[in-house]
């Protein structure tokens, strides 16, 4: 289930510019690599100093091949490719590896993990904090 937000944006371009009121995604608690580690070890029969390991080794070796410009494809999940940003030049002569500006990595989810995504449920994250004490004089905001 994902969480959002009401927020309000100021549009500036379009056929009815203006305030306009949107959903944004309201992000969660980030996931450890020892939360996974837990959770893997709960639902397997390996043990978490085992599970570490092989989660290091698995990113190392992620990084490595994309480093050297191979993509790495997970079934479920999808493809990690490499990228780079390179500068035109006018002759194919000028063109050589001080032309290239920066080198990234793109994220491709699979068609699996697409349709599932499309199957996720939204819900409003509740912004109200419990016990919340505000200055004297300040009243609660409304949104």
């Amino acid at each position: 289930m994902i969480k959002y937000v009401k927020v309000r944006r100021r549009i500036s371009t379009g056929t009815n510019p203006g305030n306009k009121f949107l959903a944004r995604l309201f992000r969660g608690n980030d996931v450890s690599i020892d939360q996974l580690c837990q959770e893997i070890t709960e639902s397997t029969t390996l043990t978490y100093p085992d599970v570490l390991a092989c989660l290091k080794a698995f990113e190392i070796n992620i990084a490595k091949h994309i480093q050297n410009g191979s993509a790495v494809k997970f079934n479920i999940l999808g493809a990690f490719i490499p990228k780079i940003k390179a500068k035109a030049m006018n002759t194919l002569e000028e063109v050589d590896a001080t032309t290239i500006k920066s080198a990234s990595c793109r994220f491709f989810p699979s068609v699996d993990f697409k349709r599932s995504l499309s199957k996720t449920n939204f819900v409003e994250a509740d912004l109200n904090i419990k016990g919340i004490q505000l200055p004297d004089g300040e009243e609660e905001i409304i949104p």
